[in-house]
């Protein structure tokens, strides 16, 4: 539809709709004596976009302390090392500056080298003019999932973070730290100078909704229709709207039936059907199963579901939370499962194409690793973030491989020497005695800090040819399992203009499940 009452998609952002809560929140934590730097969160389609636009013109005000608002779209313009994250950051601030007459905008675009220490003295300069930047970071989970990004750089943003004159808004589709992919990365300082409360976007509510049907001139929804709207939409922001604009378009006018907000909906179901199948393949294999068992039961108890599947599923309206009991949501999006038919057929119609394995494959791999359930959370959350890469984006998956195994190899090291990290004298003269190679050339009776040393050192631990194992808990199976995947998070850090297919990184997670699962059997106290 070219006429569109309320715009959805197109090539220019569509003015915020609602949010007036959230609006207000972002105001007073960005206002405050000491303001916080925030973190929003919402899944795809939520209209984050929209709403940090919305909230730059808001904080653009004369009534504002900020002196430049600065968005940064990192979702189409993603910096892919420290190096770029940074040359792109002073550009940007640069620009920002330069746009609002600041001085120090010509002089940041004119840096050719340390970037960093450039923007620590304008920051600084900044600072003592009492003048405060505040950038908004959209798709800020773009670059956090190339895993090229050290924690060197989240050290250097820390520290420019710290000053009163930048204050800093992300955009996310999930919590920051469930976005970090690397061990090293996980300990920077740099996450938590963010409010520990996110700003969740989700359904509209009822707030929203009246303020958005409150501008719709000639028409009005009688009680029971706009129960049917919610019940349709969920209230997700492109479903509520799409079907507004339907009964706009279909003319009707003066108190609005039910009937009309059914035809719309059924009209409306087409168009966002694409959205529809977008949503539903973002929420992993348990969400689904949880709500086709709703499709069939209608209601469930709250505490006998697990939050993570629920919230997958809460935050995209999908399914509703009332008291103690759960139901279905969205009407919108039942019929579209409904029209998918089952999907839990024979193996021949999952896999036997290839379309068809390289669309079923990741749910695969989900109920795999959801059977491990006592896993180490963080080997989990890195494992799941790669399964989520599977199929359309291989090659970021294979690049984030590094730490899952940094993660398996940080377990074993902890179960089989201790936090010290000791290596008994005897184990070297026995390795040295029997002829075997590594550790009187790299080692030095001490414990090696590469990751390729601690693969050699860990095959000895668990027994070769020539030496009897002297692992207590690893087996020769994580040994194996653990080499495999080194070996892919090696060339993962290689693969510039290599093309991926998708069945390679299918197999370098199919190996990293199964690691995870033998440290999940063997290191269980």
């Amino acid at each position: 539809m070219s006429d569109r009452i309320f715009p959805i998609m197109g090539t220019t952002i569509p003015p915020m709709l609602g949010r007036a809560g959230i609006m207000q929140r972002l105001w007073n934590d960005l206002t405050k004596a000491t303001p916080s730097h925030l973190s929003v969160v919402g899944p795809r389609y939520s209209g984050k976009t929209v709403l940090m636009h919305g909230l730059a013109k808001r904080m653009s005000q004369d009534s504002s302390p900020y002196g430049a608002v600065i968005i940064w779209d990192l979702g189409h313009q993603t910096p892919d090392s420290n190096e770029a994250f940074l040359k792109a950051l002073c550009r940007k601030l640069g620009e920002g500056l330069k746009a609002g007459g600041n001085e120090y905008g010509d002089h940041l675009l004119a840096v050719e080298t340390d970037e960093y220490g450039e923007l620590q003295e304008v920051i600084e300069a900044l600072y003592d003019d009492d003048f405060k930047v505040l950038m908004l970071w959209d798709g800020f989970d773009k670059p956090l999932s190339t895993g090229k990004l050290t924690r060197n750089l989240w050290d250097q943003l820390r520290e420019l973070a710290s000053s009163p004159s930048l204050r800093l808004v992300t955009a996310t589709r999930r919590p920051l730290h469930e976005l970090i992919r690397s061990e090293e990365s996980v300990t920077s300082d740099f996450w938590n100078i963010f409010d520990m409360t996110p700003v969740r976007l989700g359904i509209f509510n009822e707030d929203d909704r009246d303020d958005i049907l409150s501008t719709i001139s000639g028409l009005s929804l009688k009680p029971g229709a706009k129960s049917e709207l919610e019940n349709w939409s969920a209230g997700y922001p492109p479903f509520y709207i799409t079907v507004l604009n339907r009964i706009i378009a279909s003319g009707a006018a003066g108190e609005i039936e039910n009937q009309v907000v059914n035809e719309a909906a059924g009209q409306a179901l087409e168009e966002i059907s694409s959205m529809l199948d977008f949503l539903w393949k973002d929420c992993p294999e348990t969400a689904k199963d949880l709500y086709r068992h709703l499709m069939e039961h209608e209601k469930l108890a709250a505490s006998d579901v697990g939050n993570s599947e629920c919230m997958q599923l809460v935050e995209k309206g999908f399914i509703k939370i009332s008291g103690s009991r759960i139901s279905k949501g969205c009407r919108l999006l039942e019929q579209h499962i409904k029209s998918l038919g089952d999907d839990s057929g024979s193996m021949v119609r999952l896999f036997g194409p290839w379309e068809e394995y390289r669309s079923n494959i990741r749910s695969l791999l989900e109920l795999r690793l959801n059977q491990l359930t006592s896993l180490d959370s963080r080997l989990h959350r890195f494992i799941q973030q790669s399964i989520e890469d599977i199929p359309d984006y291989p090659e970021v998956c294979l690049s984030n491989m590094r730490g899952i195994v940094d993660r398996a190899l940080d377990l074993i090291w902890d179960a089989e020497l201790g936090p010290g990290r000791t290596i008994p004298a005897d184990w070297f003269s026995d390795w040295r005695y029997n002829g075997e190679k590594g550790p009187e050339s790299y080692w030095n009776i001490q414990f090696p800090k590469k990751r390729g040393h601690q693969i050699r050192l860990l095959q000895l631990l668990t027994g070769t040819m020539n030496s009897a194992p002297k692992a207590n808990r690893v087996s020769k199976n994580t040994w194996a399992l653990a080499s495999a995947a080194h070996g892919f998070g090696d060339f993962g850090q290689h693969i510039d203009g290599i093309e991926i297919h998708v069945g390679v990184a299918v197999s370098a997670v199919k190996v990293c499940i199964e690691l995870a699962a033998c440290l999940d059997r063997e290191l269980e106290d």
